[in-house]
C-alpha cells in the first residue's frame, strides 16, 4: 500500500472535520433529550450560576453561516469539472480509481489533478479568516 498524497490527506482531512457540505444549513440536537437553546438570551436564562451557557442555534447558524459562506465562494471559484471532481470525491466518497475511470483519463494523471485541485481549494480556503479561526490557525 503506497503512502497518501497531500492531495488524498486534504480530502480526507475535509471528511474528517465535516468541512459544511452545499447543502442548506440544518438545525442540529445533540440527543432527543437534550434541547439546544433558540437564542442567546434563552441559553443565558437556562444555565446554572457560575456556568458558562451553551451555544444557543443563534450563535451556531451565525458561525456557520460564515463559512458556509466562504466554503460557498471557494466551490464556486472551481472550473464545473473541478466542482465535480470535488463532489464525487468528497461528498459522495467515490475511489479516485473510479473517478479517474469515469473521466477516461490514467489514474497517475488524475491524481496530479486531484492534488491540484485540493491545493487550489486549501490555498483559497485559507485565505479567509473564518477558515483559519476554525481549523485553530
Amino acid at each position: 500500500m503506497s503512502n497518501p498524497t497531500e492531495g488524498e490527506l486534504f480530502f480526507e482531512r475535509l471528511k474528517d472535520m465535516q468541512f459544511p457540505s452545499l447543502q442548506p444549513l440544518r438545525k442540529t440536537f445533540n440527543h432527543a433529550s437534550e434541547r439546544i437553546p433558540d437564542t442567546l438570551a434563552e441559553a443565558l436564562v437556562t444555565c446554572k450560576p457560575f456556568e458558562e451557557p451553551e451555544l444557543s442555534l443563534e450563535e451556531r447558524d451565525h458561525d456557520n453561516r460564515d463559512l458556509a459562506f466562504v466554503v460557498l465562494e471557494v466551490f464556486e471559484s472551481l472550473t464545473k469539472e473541478e466542482q465535480w471532481i470535488y463532489h464525487m470525491l468528497v461528498e459522495i466518497g467515490l475511489s479516485m480509481r473510479f473517478v479517474a475511470r469515469v473521466l477516461g483519463m490514467p489514474k497517475t494523471t488524475f491524481a496530479r489533478k486531484r492534488d491540484e485541485l485540493a491545493e487550489k481549494i486549501r490555498l483559497n480556503l485559507l485565505e479567509h479568516e473564518v477558515v483559519r479561526k476554525k481549523l485553530g490557525l
